[in-house]
C-alpha cells in the first residue's frame, strides 16, 4: 500500500512511526525546508502515556521531560486557588518537555518513511481506485491513502472537503516561549486574571514553558512587541511579573489566534485528516498533542485489522471521534473561566475554584485516563 502523509508535525510523524512496521511505502511531505516543531513546550498528560508507549517513545520522552507529582492553580495576585495532586490519585505521569526535544525524538524513530522538504499538495484527484495528487513542484504520483495531518490551516482538507471548512475563531490571542528564569517550581503554576491565563510549567534543565492569554474578541492586539507584554500583563503579581520584564524587543516568542476546527467527518474516500487538520482544539486540556498521536496509532491499528481501506478508515473515525469532540467541547467551556474581567465576576470565579477546583479539573481528565469516552454508544 502507498501511503502519503502531509505535514512533519506530531500528527504526521506519530502516524508514520505507527505505520511503518507493516510494510507500507510511506511517503511524508513537509512544506517547510526542514524540521520546525511549532510552539515552545509541551504538555503531556497522564492519558499521553499510553500512546507514548504505543510508539515506543515513553522511555526517551522520560529522559527529557520534567515529571510533575500535582498541578497548582492561583489567583492574579499569586494566592492560591487549590492543587490536585496527581501521583496521589494514582493518575500515570504528568510531564513536559519543549516541542524540539518532542520533534527530534519523533524523528529518531523514524525509519522507512521517504521524507521531502519545502514540498506540499495543490490537487488530490479521489476519483479512481487511487488519489492522484499533484505536488507544488508540479509533480504527480498516485496513493492508495492520503493523510492530511498539514494542521489546523489544512491544505489537505480544502482540497479535498471543500474550502466552506474554516478554523472558527475562540476570541483568544496567546503568546509562547521558553525562559531560564529561576522560578524554582517543580509542578505547573496555572494563574487566572482578568480575561487573562499565565501558565508556567518546568520542561527540565532549568527551562520553563510559559503560555499566556488574552481574551480578545474583537482582535484589537496584533503583533505586539515583546517588550510590550510585561505592561500588557502587568495586573499579575508574584515573579511573573519580574520574569515578563526580563523580555527583550529580540526574545523569541510565538504569537497567534487560538482557534477550533470542528469537522462532522475526517474521511472521503481515500483521504483522510487527522491531529489539528480534523479537530483542532483549544490548549484548556492540553490534549493537542496526546489526540493527534492516538489519532495516527488508531489509524494504524484500523488498517491492520482491516484489508480493505474504505472499512478501515470508518471503522477508524468511528473509534476516534467520541473522544477527540468531547475533548473540543470541554476544552473550548473551561476556556470559558478564562474570559471573566469584571471584579465581582473574577472574584466569583476564584471563589469557585477554591472551592470546586480539584473536582472540576479531575472530571475532565480521569475519562480521558481510564478512556470511558464514548462507552455508552458501543
Amino acid at each position: 500500500m502507498k501511503i502519503l502523509i502531509v505535514g512533519g508535525g506530531i500528527a504526521g510523524l506519530s502516524a508514520a512511526i505507527a505505520l511503518q512496521g507493516d510494510g507500507y511505502d510511506i511517503t511524508i511531505v513537509e512544506a517547510l525546508d526542514g524540521w520546525e516543531p511549532a510552539g515552545a513546550g509541551l504538555h503531556l498528560p497522564g492519558n499521553a502515556i499510553a500512546a507514548l508507549k504505543s510508539l515506543g517513545i515513553d522511555q526517551d520522552v522520560a529522559a527529557k521531560s520534567c515529571v510533575f507529582p500535582r498541578l497548582d492553580y492561583f489567583d492574579h495576585r499569586d494566592r492560591k486557588l487549590f492543587s490536585v495532586e496527581t501521583e496521589k490519585l494514582g493518575w500515570p505521569t504528568f510531564q513536559a518537555l519543549s516541542r524540539s526535544d518532542f520533534h527530534d525524538i519523533l524523528c529518531a524513530k523514524l525509519t522507512t518513511p521517504k521524507i521531502h522538504f519545502g514540498l506540499s499538495v495543490s490537487e488530490i484527484n479521489d476519483e479512481n481506485d487511487q488519489a492522484q495528487v499533484t505536488f507544488t513542484d508540479g509533480t504527480q504520483n498516485a496513493f492508495d491513502l492520503v493523510i492530511g495531518a498539514d494542521g489546523i490551516n489544512s491544505t489537505v482538507r480544502q482540497l479535498a472537503f471543500g474550502t466552506e471548512h474554516t478554523p472558527q475563531p475562540t476570541g483568544y490571542i496567546c503568546w509562547r516561549w521558553i525562559t531560564d528564569y529561576p522560578f524554582g517550581l517543580t509542578a505547573p503554576k496555572f494563574i487566572v486574571g482578568h480575561g487573562q491565563v499565565i501558565l508556567v510549567m518546568p520542561i527540565g534543565d532549568n527551562r520553563f514553558y510559559i503560555y499566556a492569554s488574552t481574551f480578545d474578541s474583537a482582535e484589537k492586539i496584533r503583533n505586539l512587541p515583546t517588550n510590550q507584554l510585561a505592561n500588557h500583563f502587568a495586573g499579575f503579581d508574584g515573579p511573573v511579573r519580574d520574569m515578563l520584564k526580563t523580555l527583550a524587543p529580540d526574545s523569541k516568542v510565538h504569537e497567534g489566534r487560538l482557534q477550533q476546527m470542528l469537522m462532522p467527518e475526517w474521511v472521503t474516500g481515500r483521504i483522510a485528516l487527522i491531529g489539528d487538520a480534523a479537530h483542532g482544539t483549544l490548549p484548556t486540556m492540553a490534549q493537542g498533542a496526546t489526540q493527534s498521536i492516538k489519532d495516527g496509532i488508531a489509524l494504524a491499528d484500523a488498517l491492520r485489522g482491516n484489508p480493505d481501506i474504505a472499512t478501515a478508515l470508518a471503522n477508524w473515525q468511528q473509534s476516534r471521534q467520541p473522544e477527540a469532540h468531547w475533548v473540543q467541547q470541554q476544552s473550548l467551556q473551561r476556556m470559558g473561566f478564562a474570559k471573566i474581567r469584571g471584579t465581582i465576576g473574577v472574584w466569583l470565579r476564584n471563589a469557585l475554584m477554591r472551592r470546586l477546583g480539584p473536582k472540576i479539573l479531575a472530571s475532565g481528565f480521569r475519562p480521558l485516563i481510564e478512556g470511558t469516552i464514548g462507552t455508552a454508544r458501543k
